[in-house]
């Protein structure tokens, strides 16, 4: 993923722009508030203001030709509920927008929005997770800003090795095990912990992977 906009400067939004602009991904950082874009200016390749629920706007600064886009609108739902409509118009292939509500997340998700976050609820739901099992990889201290998550194998890496996928050198994303759906003998998905490179993923397979929360904040979470 080389170029990403995100629109939306708050905290989720402005920690996805400098997390992705640290990783060296081409990042458009766009809010409404000259304040905000001006706070990034130097966490981003490029830091602007304009209302980017007009379309002129959008394709002033080529945002049809981004890898992927954040919408990170949460508190003026209108607002992130045109530019998803928007962005898909304009042909990006993968959008991602932020929801405060169950119901918002429906929405976003019915008008083409490809993955959809509620960042609070699942931060909770990983907190209640890891105090319920100790397991040994929630006890380690990751580096600040970097995060373990459970991620579903996206529809392009379907049938590919992991030699191919270069996760760690292109994804940015450490993997730990895969959970195999029915595989094992009890019908439960099948673990299997550090895979070789020649490991040919599926549809369905489940990813336990340690990376940095912006990046990991662009794929779709599973709860453990």
């Amino acid at each position: 993923m080389k170029r990403v906009a995100v629109f939306g400067l708050g905290r989720f939004g402005a920690s996805v722009a400098r997390t992705l602009n640290d990783e060296g991904v081409e990042v458009l950082a766009v809010d409404r508030d000259r304040r905000l874009a001006d706070r990034l200016k130097d966490h981003a390749t490029v830091a602007v203001a304009f209302d980017a629920t007009e379309r002129e706007n959008l394709e002033r600064f080529e945002v049809g030709h981004m890898d992927a886009v954040v919408v990170g609108i949460g508190d003026h739902f209108e607002a992130s509920v045109m530019v998803t409509l928007l962005c898909k118009e304009l042909g990006v292939a993968h959008v991602v927008c932020k929801a405060l509500t169950a119901d918002q997340a429906k929405v976003l998700t019915r008008i083409g929005a490809d993955r959809v976050v509620q960042p609070e609820q699942q931060m909770g739901r990983w907190l209640a997770e890891d105090l319920l099992h100790d397991s040994v990889v929630n006890m380690v201290e990751l580096p600040e800003g970097y995060s373990l998550a459970r991620i579903r194998v996206r529809e392009e890496w379907t049938g590919r090795t992991l030699s191919e996928l270069r996760m760690l050198g292109d994804a940015r994303l450490n993997l730990i095990q895969v959970h195999r759906q029915g595989e094992a003998a009890d019908g439960e998905p099948l673990r299997i912990p550090l895979p070789d490179g020649d490991f040919r993923l599926q549809t369905g397979d489940v990813l336990d992977v340690i990376g940095e929360n912006g990046i990991l904040s662009t794929y779709e979470s599973v709860g453990r």
